[in-house]
């Protein structure tokens, strides 16, 4: 599938989403997929195939891929929606009846859901048995050819209005609690099912209490394999929580309240934080629709996008609280209606789907086993060549001329220039490698100097270089004047490519007119103060070269690639940490809050490097923006976790964890703070209005 059937499938729900908004045929909410229900929408979405979208055709289905569907989800939940009706039996219920259901099963059901003929909801949750599913109550006993089923579910949303649900139930025991579960779909009609209304925080009813006395289900109406139930009911939790609903129940919220901002600036920092979040949620929601294409069941994503995403949902409530300074009214319309109605929604947002405790629980056994590498060669030679390097810098490293020896000082310049060849990918991942390894090297600062001297028609720089620039850098009257505070390795450096505004100048680091005062940041790595009183000659002027703002936007690239290395360190060392080390008997990670603060630093860690590899696959600044945001608090979450976890021997330099920590406590406002970059994000997307930032978000042209 190309993009442009991507891009037309786009186009062709925002024209019904529009027609029914216009129509005045539903009011945006917050938190639609689970509360705004109408069966009438959901048959207008059946109607065009939108349902069961990546199902065979024999069954209803339109054989499209995942990312199709999430870009018809992302696109409903946008607009606040009314999608209940279908949303549970086409997430969840369509794909494990594919998955495990009998030919007759899928041939009676999946068209059904497709047309939006059959609705589900899910008899999971029992009032002894929430995230716990193993613990469920509800028996089948064996009736002839079927089963008898007896027993509660409880907090089982739109049981009152869907034709069928889906049941967890016991039909066998064992020695393991995981045993003897079993999937069976229910008719909601069937004699024995008593519904009890319960009544949410909201006022409203959605939520219910299911009775099973003696229901008699059909035999053929076992989903899979009698007994197999927690095998299935796990894999089919990748999709409940897998998807952009965990993310955008609030966003109807958020969109007013970048409209209500988009002339104001006062708010661009907070704006801009919470957009690189939501942009760096929707890559992770897009990797996992890659992997569930792929015929993967993609747990360990699931779960991380739905810890962070439910989190960032109730966050939302809190942003539009500050910036707009506004009352909740649930009787309210725009911002303050749209307040009220998320603030008492997000008590649900980390419960439902499996707890956020639960959830964590799942992330640091994932994260507990030791990382699987393979299939990437540039990370490898990474490894090899930097692998017992890494250190406190004492001067220049001898390990540098072996670097230059084998082209790195080169790579990302093209080679009729004289370097290396390779793109700023291949240069962000040697960079990456020096953050992992914690060695301090002038890699970047060379190399980024070196690309813009190739610009112009320059030999590459001899030894090291740098980049300087700054706001009290200006020509005048013929000289190159000003102070450029805090340079990486200028003490050390040959060359200096030097922008006052946008003018370029290349100035050897031993004019007589540059004045060097010698500095450090937090992880003993120079930062130095350049003062300058130049005369400005024609061989210093540089013409064909990029931009300041570009080259800074490199220089923060690379920065967050830096960091990214130095969360992956970070979290390993925790990782090997708490799974050897012992207190009162047991390794730390069996202690709930270990494994809890070890899947923070896991999953921001994964958000960061999804963040890192959307603002590397293309020039857009503002996605290296929005890296920097996410490798800035990711630095902050992590480096916190870390020393936390490793408790006394964390906190001395005879452990190599400061060789990350210290890193990331500098390098997260190096080459502009996560602050600026925050204010950055903002200042460009929320004057374009909500219609905007969506449009950036999906990388669409603007479209209301």
């Amino acid at each position: 599938m190309t993009d442009d059937d991507l891009d037309e499938l786009r186009r062709q729900v925002r024209k019904l989403v529009g027609e029914w908004r216009d129509g005045d045929r539903f009011r945006p909410v917050c938190d639609a997929w689970l509360r705004s229900y109408d069966t009438e929408f959901s048959r207008a979405l059946a109607d065009r195939g939108w349902i069961g979208l990546t199902w065979p055709r024999e069954y209803g289905g339109q054989a499209r891929s995942n990312r199709a569907r999430l870009v018809v989800t992302e696109e409903l939940l946008r607009a606040g929606a009314p999608v209940a009706a279908h949303w549970i039996a086409d997430r969840q219920i369509g794909p494990a009846v594919l998955r495990y259901g009998s030919p007759a099963l899928r041939e009676r059901y999946l068209p059904a859901i497709a047309a939006g003929a059959v609705t589900f909801c899910l008899g999971m949750s029992e009032t002894e048995s929430g995230s716990d599913l193993a613990s469920v109550r509800t028996t089948a006993r064996p009736d002839g050819d079927g089963w008898r089923l007896t027993g509660g579910k409880i907090w089982t949303s739109h049981a009152h209005r869907s034709t069928h649900a889906y049941v967890l139930c016991r039909t066998g025991t064992g020695g393991d609690r995981h045993e003897g579960l079993t999937e069976l779909i229910v008719d909601m009609s069937a004699p024995g099912v008593t519904v009890r209304p319960i009544v949410d925080l909201r006022g409203e009813h959605h939520f219910n209490e299911v009775v099973f006395d003696d229901v008699r289900v059909p035999g053929d109406h076992v989903l899979g394999t009698a007994g197999n139930g927690w095998t299935q009911v796990t894999e089919q939790l990748s999709f409940e929580r897998g998807g952009m609903e965990r993310v955008l129940s609030t966003y109807p919220l958020l969109a007013a309240t970048v409209d209500a901002c988009a002339a104001r600036r006062d708010a661009d920092a907070a704006l801009g934080e919470a957009l690189a979040r939501l942009a760096g949620l929707r890559g992770l929601a897009w990797r996992i629709a890659g992997e569930l294409d792929a015929g993967q069941a993609p747990v360990h994503a699931a779960a991380v996008l739905k810890d962070l995403g439910t989190e960032f949902e109730a966050d939302v409530n809190e942003i539009a609280r500050t910036v707009l300074d506004v009352e909740p009214d649930p009787d309210g319309d725009g911002p303050a209606g749209l307040l009220a109605q998320g603030l008492l929604a997000a008590p649900g947002f980390s419960i439902r789907g499996g707890t956020t405790e639960v959830l964590r629980t799942i992330i640091a056994k994932g994260a507990a086993r030791a990382p699987r590498r393979g299939g990437d060669e540039l990370r490898e030679l990474t490894d090899d060549v930097l692998g017992g390097h890494g250190g406190d810098p004492d001067g220049l490293p001898t390990l540098w001329s072996t670097l230059h020896g084998l082209g790195w000082t080169g790579v990302s310049v093209p080679e009729d220039a004289g370097g290396s060849g390779g793109t700023l990918a291949d240069l962000a991942a040697l960079v990456r490698g020096l953050g992992r390894h914690g060695v301090s090297l002038p890699l970047a600062g060379t190399v980024l100097a070196a690309r813009q001297l190739a610009a112009a028609g320059r030999g590459l720089p001899e030894g090291v270089a740098t980049v300087v620039a700054g706001d009290g850098l200006a020509v005048a009257g013929g000289r190159l004047r000003g102070t450029a505070a805090r340079v990486p390795w200028a003490a050390a450096a040959r060359t200096l490519l030097v922008y006052a505004g946008d003018e370029a100048f290349v100035v050897p680091a031993d004019h007589p007119g540059v004045r060097v005062t010698p500095g450090r940041n937090l992880a003993a790595e120079p930062r130095d103060d350049v003062v300058f009183d130049v005369p400005v000659t024609g061989d210093m002027r540089l013409t064909g070269v990029a931009p300041a703002g570009a080259v800074r936007a490199e220089a923060a690239l690379l920065t967050a690639a830096a960091l990214t290395g130095a969360l992956e360190t970070a979290v390993e060392h925790t990782r090997q940490h708490v799974t050897t080390r012992e207190q009162f008997g047991r390794p730390l990670l069996a202690f709930q809050a270990v494994g809890q603060t070890l899947a923070r630093m896991t999953a921001h860690t994964l958000l960061a490097g999804t963040a890192l590899d959307a603002a590397l696959a293309g020039p857009d600044p503002l996605r290296v923006a929005a890296a920097r945001v996410l490798t800035g608090r990711a630095a902050t979450i992590v480096a916190r976790g870390a020393h936390q976890l490793h408790g006394a021997m964390g906190v001395t330099r005879e452990h190599p964890l400061h060789l990350s920590t210290r890193r990331l406590w500098s390098w997260r406002d190096e080459n502009g703070t996560q602050q600026f970059w925050a204010a950055t994000l903002g200042a460009a997307l929320v004057p374009r209005g909500s219609a905007g930032v969506w449009s950036w978000l999906t990388d669409q042209e603007a479209e209301s």
